[in-house]
Order: structure tokens, then sequence, then C-alpha cells
């Protein structure tokens, strides 16, 4: 790990979870064996957060989890941490003594990678045949290390500074007769706006469309749905439109996981918060709707692209969206029978 690559989790991390624990519990239930890999990824996150209160760092936990690993699908980075930490109220002494001796941490550690770094190249250079001074290092390398080191140093000011701005704004008052402020006009451009890029790589059969809301509902009806009440249907409309896909296929999805949650269901509405099972199951991950339904919608965004011409986009999803193989053929049935009761057929 280099000073500017301050992981603390990479999808790779998260795949090897899997697999060590596909392998090493191949007899036990899928559920449970996801709730394994949950907890795994959930403490490796935990550890390297700063010493908060247990409840705070159980939510900047979740957080980091929902929004990086699952809806961005990227590393878990220390600077992702510090963005979450800022928000947090520094006037708090449990906030800001450990944020603070955090940041400080995180800078030695930066330093030490810096100079062991440049020890390291000391060394290849001392047995070359043809030696190469280290200070000879491109620029662009040792700005990079400087500006990471310096970046941490930077944000312990901040934090002191935002401290020290917020205290002299509230205990100084509104002075009467100062100068007026002078806002100096900008003139109108003529702007040019950039073609909005594209949300996924869906085939135009599974990409947005009006759909006729009363047939919708009353299919999802005929099939004692929770799904058809106003609140549900709104939200899944609104994040297919959203997010440029065909709505048929998030309810084809709601009824593959979850059989459109009926509301026979003892706990139909605690089902409803999260219909997808986006981070494995609405047990684990209980939400709402409007949060469930973006998750699955990034999900299907994001495993739509680069998609081999001869693959059924669906089946494409399948390879990561679940672990049952035959999940991309109960979704195309069930999408199949909601696109026909929409056109009347």
């Amino acid at each position: 790990m280099t000073a500017d690559q301050a992981y603390v989790l990479t999808p790779r991390d998260v795949r090897q979870i899997r697999n060590y624990v596909l392998n090493k519990y191949a007899g036990m239930p899928s559920r449970k064996r996801a709730e394994i890999v949950a907890d795994a990824v959930s403490r490796i996150i935990y550890r390297q957060l700063p010493d908060f209160d247990g409840a705070v760092k159980h939510a900047l936990t979740s957080q980091l989890i929902r929004t990086i690993v699952l809806e961005e699908n990227r590393s878990v980075c220390s600077d992702d941490i510090f963005q979450l930490c800022i928000e947090l109220d520094h006037n708090d002494e449990a906030i800001r003594r450990p944020l603070d001796r955090w940041v400080r941490e995180q800078e030695r550690k930066l330093q030490s990678t810096a100079e062991l770094s440049t020890a390291e190249i000391g060394i290849r250079d001392w047995s070359s045949e043809s030696p190469i001074n280290a200070a000879a290092m491109p620029d662009s390398h040792n700005k990079r290390m400087r500006r990471r080191v310096l970046t941490y140093g930077l944000l312990c000011l901040l934090i002191v500074a935002s401290i020290t701005l917020y205290t002299w704004q509230s205990a100084t008052p509104i002075l009467q007769g100062g100068r007026p402020s002078v806002v100096v006009p900008v003139p109108d451009q003529q702007l040019v706006e950039a073609p909005p890029a594209a949300l996924n790589e869906l085939p135009a059969g599974l990409r947005y469309a009006e759909v006729d809301r009363e047939r919708l509902m009353a299919y999802l009806s005929e099939r004692n749905s929770l799904l058809a009440e106003k609140h549900y249907l709104d939200a899944i409309l609104n994040t297919a439109e959203q997010f440029d896909i065909h709505p048929a296929l998030l309810f084809a999805i709601t009824g593959q996981e979850q059989g459109f949650v009926p509301v026979t269901h003892k706990k139909a509405k605690q089902i409803a918060n999260n219909p997808f099972n986006v981070f494995h199951s609405w047990e684990e991950f209980n939400t709402n709707i409007e949060q469930s339904s973006a998750i699955a919608a990034r999900t299907i965004n994001r495993l739509s692209k680069d998609r081999p011409s001869d693959v059924d986009p669906i089946v494409w999803i399948n390879r990561e969206y679940a672990e049952d193989p035959n999940w991309s053929k109960g979704v195309s049935l069930i999408m199949r029978d909601i696109v026909m009761s929409l056109d009347g057929s």
C-alpha cells in the first residue's frame, strides 16, 4: 500500500472474504454465509474508525457500507472516513478528541510510508549496477507523497479552524451600520450543456418507459401486494425514472425476491422496506423503500455494463445480484407477465 492508496477495504478484499466463507462453509445456507461475510466486512471497517462511542462507530460503519461498498462499489479509503467524520458535531469532546487523534495517526502512517518508500528506493539504487540517486525520483512521485502527508496535517488544522470559526460566529454580535457588501453582477453567458451521460447499458426494452399506473396497481392488487399502496408504488416508479430502468424490471425483482410482498405476511411492512433484498436480505438491511429501490437501481445499472453482446442482460445482472443462477429466469418471466398485463394482453 502506497501513501496515496490508503485503503481500508477494497472490492478485492470483499471478494476474497466471500470466497473464503463459501469454501469454508460450503454446506451452510446461503443466508448464513451472507451474514458471516457482512459481519467480517463490518468488523474491518469498524476497527479503522476513530475511537468514538460504539453507537457512532456502528452508524458510520453502516453508512460506509451502504454508500461506498454497495452503492458505489469502490474501495473504502481513509478519506471517506474523514469526510463522514467532518459532518459530526466537533463541539462535542467525544467527537473532537478521537477524531483529532485519528487524523494525527493517519498523518504519522503516511509519513512512515513515505519514508519507507524512499528507503526502499535507496536500497534498490545502491544494489544496482547503474545507481540512481533517490533524489532523482520523478517529481510526480515525490510531490504525490508530500501532498498526501501534508493533506492530513491540513485536515488537523481544518478541524481546529472550523471549531474556532463556529465559536467566533456564535459569540460575535451583529454589527449595526456596517459597510454594505458589494454584489458584482455577472454578465449573462451562453453555456453549452454537455450531453447527459448514460446511466446504464441496458437495452431499450429494459430502459425507462411510462407505464399505465392504474393497470400496474391492479396487477399488484390481484397478487395481494402491499406494493400496490401509493407510497411504495410511487417510490419504485420514481426510482425507475431517475435511474432509467423500466418499472416492470424493478417490480419483477420484488416478485422474484419477495412474491411482491403479500399483505397477509405478518412482517409485510418490514419486508416492504427492502423487497429487493439489497445487502443480502430485508432482515439484515431494513431501511425504507426509497433507499432500497435506489440501491437496487444503482446495482442494476452498474452490473449492466460491459455485457458481451451474446449474453442476456438479466442473466448478466444475475452474476452478482443473486447467488441463485435461476434468478434471471424468474425475473424475466415475471417481467414479461407484468409487461403483457400493462399492455392489456
